[in-house]
């Protein structure tokens, strides 16, 4: 397998080392602790900024992010660094155990080219491991080395470890103690070590009995997990954080669909009484979807749930769990049950194995192999004589496969299945892994279970058959393969296993034969593709009411960030705000027309920029006062346009293209959808390198102090008391500050691939006396310096090589034969709709569909004819993407413009919602730059065949206005 550091495990790394500068080793303290996050969170922003009087350093990572590959770096870092030799992971289950055992053998060579050390591991099972913890682990000092527990090994005084010296086997515990003290056990010996602690899944290692021996440690430990226990072991001392809806707007996790079997005609459930406020909520479906609605007294039944049955019946009252209706009965509140039927069941494995057929024919030709996981209500439906799920499921294989193998078959596919049976003709695709299999007599039982835990690059290889794998929730945290596709649920989870989770299995991004990781980068940002292919299947019966509901309703509470898609309190208060300010704010957004209640769901559905009508009203800056600008870039809009978690049963929104108008508009888009290469001229570096110096060295920054906070959440009143210490001076010419402006220098090198001896080698030629008066804002003047000149020098070098063949990305106006589509799915377009808006006659789709305000107006009310000019068509355009330095750039309209004497010329918009050039984020600014660049060399690519013109378009501008800018004697 290839490992690659990616960006956000690096700015994780990087944000500890920052939060560590000023720690001290070797006498370890938590009000040290407590200095050095104060004086980080003055650096950087956290979304919490909780401090607790622990040694704990928290990092909220997604599920399927790489949080073990992290924290392995994490060691290695920290030894490098700091010289920590010592290291403890402790684990709440075997499964996570293995997991991370597997995780270091892989990563061994590739550490070890990094930093030319290998990490000994050792890992505590049972009594014959002591051994090797007692004569290495802890006699060898200097060794680089990590020991590997589950809480189960120290919560008792039982335990081997807990007991003394003088209860292990004669010989084996030999350390020099002095002989009036009484022994020390081997976990005592470990304590003295010092050793720094990482606690995976921490949600899991909630117990008292546990914390009770692990807080004897008394040093460093880190919480990684993507899920925090409440309460006492609540998230604080927050470091980094790359939460659910992060982790998937930067494309880092797969999308999630659910497909959901219903049984015909079902009675709606009464599955909640309200008797207070005299309500009731019922789960039902209709059309094959799942509902959850709230039902008043007195309210007709049999319309408020589309049920005929009990059309004119109204619920009277609520006595316990019943409520009691008009025609004389009562219903008893259900008590949702998840044991299915064989019928049931059979038809579950059928729907997944079609899915799974389905994307094993499309990935195998991109050389990626496809796993499907399923969870099973017994281990005896699996294994023995009696295995019902087991046989159902080969009978339905080899059903599907008969089939399969009758198409018209890639013969390297074809040759692929015909490999399913073993020499006695037994199917060899699926195996099981359960509690207790560890061990197991039966051999290919056996062979099944540690091809599943322990052999990861075998089982994604095609030379392996095994591809289908089924369990009784053993595979939880700490197990998971970045190439399950379908998830498939024939039983219910236990109570402590949450829906996220569940499908936490298979969030990771897969990975193709080579091992490479299919990253959106990998794919050239093409986002269809990206999706296509890193999508996960969960399919479920109906007797889970609710379970895309409840799953969106976990990730939004598990995550601090944005989702686009709804609003309510709970994400206005995680942003700082009081309850006066958070209601006025959701009235305000109402009252804008960017939100409207959801009477269903009782939350607010976003249907226009929040962005947009934040800083468009001086109500929110007036009501938000300092805290408006935070407030407004955490409503910044994300480029990802697909759902996070999508109901498979409903129909996505489609927007119906105008065939008449689609014929006009194709030969502007096949011009236009070139695939391009991005390459670059000699950058001359000195000159580079003498510009940013005299920028910097002009300036005259005064000198500053650092006014420091301390902040510690009562866990009983639940609110946050804060301290002033007043200001503080700096000696900012010490070693220390030119220790820590060298870090920030090496973090915003790797944040923007510059080469670090480029950066260095111009902060080394750079005055200091501006870092000396104020280090924080002479590094930010130095990097914006940077970024800027190097634009400059690059937007004067680059240029495009255009391949004429291949279009930049799926066609997704026309089919192979140019015929255009008759619909577009409408979030390929944008993130909002609005159905009742009437587009212009001009326009190439029936709908308005757009991700500002600005390019609503462009689609309703811009003119078709300016002066002697036509607009012919014009069209929101649909993922083109161009290559920049600065990722890709996907410009937002383009239009067929025709003048009197039939002369045709396509211009292309980009609409931006500033009043003026200069309130865009710089970034933006350059993308344009590169983008008039790209189109200038389309135009020099196609000669005379056609006419481009490019340019952007701000919030005040019309269209006649940019056209008379930019062809002022042709309009």
């Amino acid at each position: 397998m290839i490992f690659e550091r990616q960006e956000y495990q690096q700015e994780c790394i990087e944000h500890i080392m920052a939060l560590l500068e000023n720690f001290d080793f070797k006498e370890p303290s938590t009000s040290n602790l407590k200095e050095c996050f104060m004086e980080f969170y003055n650096n950087h922003p956290c979304p919490i900024k909780t401090l607790s009087d622990k040694f704990n350093v928290d990092i909220l990572m997604e599920t399927g992010t790489g949080k073990t590959f992290t924290y392995l770096n994490l060691i290695f870092e920290l030894h490098r660094k700091y010289k920590q030799n010592k290291f403890i992971i402790f684990v709440p289950r075997k499964a996570i155990l293995e997991s991370i055992k597997q995780n270091i053998e892989l990563t061994k060579d590739y550490f070890y080219n990094e930093f030319k050390k290998h990490l000994k591991s050792y890992f505590y099972s049972d009594s014959k491991s002591q051994s090797s913890i007692i004569n290495h682990y802890i006699k060898n000092t200097d060794e680089l080395s990590v020991l590997i527990l589950t809480n189960s090994a120290i919560d008792k005084d039982k335990n081997i470890l807990n007991q003394s010296s003088e209860h292990q086997p004669s010989g084996l515990f030999k350390l020099n103690q002095p002989s009036e003290l009484k022994p020390k056990s081997i976990f005592e010996n470990i304590i003295a070590l010092k050793p720094i602690s990482i606690i995976d899944e921490p949600h899991l290692l909630k117990g008292e009995a546990f914390h009770q021996y692990f807080s004897k440690i008394q040093n460093l430990y880190f919480r990684f997990g993507a899920t925090f226990p409440d309460k006492t072991h609540s998230l604080s001392n927050l470091v980094y954080c790359l939460d659910s809806i992060q982790a998937f707007n930067q494309y880092l996790v797969k999308k999630v669909s659910v497909h959901t079997l219903f049984e015909d005609n079902l009675e709606p459930k009464l599955i909640k009484i309200e008797a207070k406020n005299k309500k009731a909520l019922f789960s039902y479906h209709l059309d094959n979807i799942g509902y959850i609605k709230e039902v008043s007294c007195k309210e007709d039944l049999g319309q408020a749930l589309n049920y005929p049955s009990y059309n004119g019946v109204e619920i009277l009252n609520f006595k316990g769990q019943k409520a009691f209706l008009s025609n004389g009965s009562f219903l008893e509140i259900h008590k949702q049950s998840y044991t299915l039927n064989q019928s049931q069941i059979s038809n579950l494995l059928s729907t997944s194995l079609d899915l799974h057929f389905e994307k094993e024919r499309r990935l195998f030709s991109q050389g990626i192999k496809a796993l499907s996981l399923y969870f099973i209500p017994n281990i005896s439906d699996f294994r023995g004589e009696e295995a019902w799920i087991k046989k159902e499921f080969e009978r339905l294989y080899k059903q599907k496969r008969e089939q399969i193998l009758k198409e018209n078959l890639n013969e390297d596919y074809r040759n692929y299945l015909l490999r399913d049976f073993d020499s006695e003709r037994q199917l060899r695709v699926c195996e099981g892994y359960f509690s207790g299999d560890k061990g197991s007599n039966d051999e290919k039982e056996a062979q099944g279970v540690k091809l599943i835990l322990e052999a990861k690059e075998k089982l994604l290889s095609f030379d392996t058959p095994l591809r289908f794998i089924f369990s009784v929730w053993a595979l939880q945290e700490g197990w998971d393969n970045p190439n399950i596709f379908t998830l498939t649920k024939l039983a219910s989870s236990s109570s402590e296993t949450s829906r996220h989770q569940q499908i936490g299995r298979g969030l990771r991004l897969c990975v193709n034969k080579e091992g490479k990781r299919i990253t959106q980068k990998f794919l050239g940002y093409k986002e269809e593709e990206f999706y296509q292919i890193n999508k996960l299947d969960v399919i479920l019966n109906g007797a889970e009411a609710g379970f895309v509901e409840a799953l969106q309703k976990e990730i939004l509470q598990s995550s601090f960030s944005f989702n686009g898609k709804t609003l309510s309190h709970e994400n206005l208060e995680s942003l700082g705000l009081n309850a006066r300010q958070v209601s006025k704010m959701l009235n305000l957004l109402e009252d804008f027309k960017a939100l409207e209640f959801d009477e269903e769901n009782n939350n607010y559905k976003i249907i226009a920029p929040i962005n947009e009508a934040l800083k468009n009203h001086q109500e929110f800056k007036d009501l938000l006062k300092e805290k408006f600008n935070e407030v407004l870039n955490s409503f910044s809009p994300t480029t990802n346009r697909h759902e996070q978690v999508s109901n498979a049963n409903i129909k996505k929104d489609r927007i119906k293209i105008r065939p008449n108008k689609a014929k006009e508009f194709k030969e502007l888009w096949q011009n236009i959808n070139h695939k391009a290469l991005l390459t670059y001229k000699d950058i001359d570096t000195q000159g580079l390198i003498e510009a940013i110096k005299a920028r910097f060295d002009s300036l005259e920054l005064p000198k500053s102090k650092i006014s420091m906070q301390s902040q510690t959440q009562t866990e009983a009143a639940q609110f946050t008391l804060t301290q002033e210490q007043g200001l503080k001076e700096y000696d900012f010419s010490s070693e220390h500050f030119t220790k820590t402006i060298t870090a920030n220098l090496i973090e915003f090198a790797n944040k923007h691939k510059f080469p670090l001896n480029f950066i260095l080698k111009i902060y080394n030629v750079c005055d200091k006396q501006n870092f000396k008066n104020n280090p924080e804002s002479a590094l930010k003047h130095l990097q914006e310096f940077i970024q800027e000149e190097l634009h400059k020098s690059m937007i004067s070098s680059v240029n495009y090589q255009f391949i004429k063949t291949e279009a930049s990305n799926e066609d997704l106006l026309f089919d192979s034969k140019g015929e255009p589509k008759e619909w577009i799915e409408s979030y390929k377009l944008g993130h909002f709709i609005d159905k009742e808006a009437s587009v212009l006659e001009n326009y190439l789709y029936e709908k308005a569909v757009y991700d500002s305000t600005l390019e609503k107006a462009v689609i309703t009310q811009d003119p078709s004819k300016i002066n002697t000019t036509t607009i012919k068509v014009f069209a929101k355009l649909p993922k083109l993407s161009i290559p920049t330095p600065y990722k890709n750039y996907e410009p937002d309209f383009a239009y067929l413009l025709e003048n009197e004497q039939g002369k045709k010329m396509f211009f292309i918009c980009e609409t931006k919602g500033y009043e003026k050039e200069s309130d865009m984020r710089t970034q933006e600014a350059f993308k344009i730059q590169y983008a008039k660049k790209f189109f200038e060399a389309l135009q020099e690519h196609l000669k005379d065949k056609v006419r481009i013109v490019y340019s952007s378009r701000l919030s005040k501008q019309t269209l006649i206005d940019v056209l008379n800018k930019i062809l002022p004697e042709e309009i």
